[in-house]
């Protein structure tokens, strides 16, 4: 349950890598009537690609794509392509959670729907 105040939720992501993640709730209001939510409202940087050796291995990536004489080079960029982690695709955000936003929105109208109808 997310209360007023600062909140904060911990989560592992990829046992094998152990991403570990800390959002940080710090505003929490009442919902516009007829909104949908859960909604996304900001965002930094793109996520790690998976499988990339976590904290550690993620970074030796960075610093072998931006090396050419790196022995990885040639594989990381290929591997890579066209990845940046200064970019975010919210997009893909906005769609996965107007999808569960939908959910909610229809099974809250099918509780609150008379019975005689």
């Amino acid at each position: 349950m997310l209360s007023p105040g600062t909140t904060g939720i911990d989560y592992t992501y990829d046992f094998g890598d152990n991403w570990e993640h800390r959002l940080i709730v710090s505003d929490v209001r009442q919902g516009e009537p007829g909104g949908a939510y859960p909604r996304f409202i900001a965002g930094e940087r793109d996520c790690p690609p998976e499988d990339c050796g976590g904290i550690p291995g993620f970074y030796e990536m960075l610093e072998a794509r931006a090396d050419p004489a790196h022995p990885d080079h040639p594989a990381i960029s290929e591997w890579l392509e066209d990845y940046d982690p200064d970019a975010l695709d919210v997009f893909l955000i906005q769609v996965a959670l107007g999808r569960i936003a939908a959910r909610r929105n229809a099974a809250a109208k099918r509780i609150m729907k008379p019975a005689n109808d």
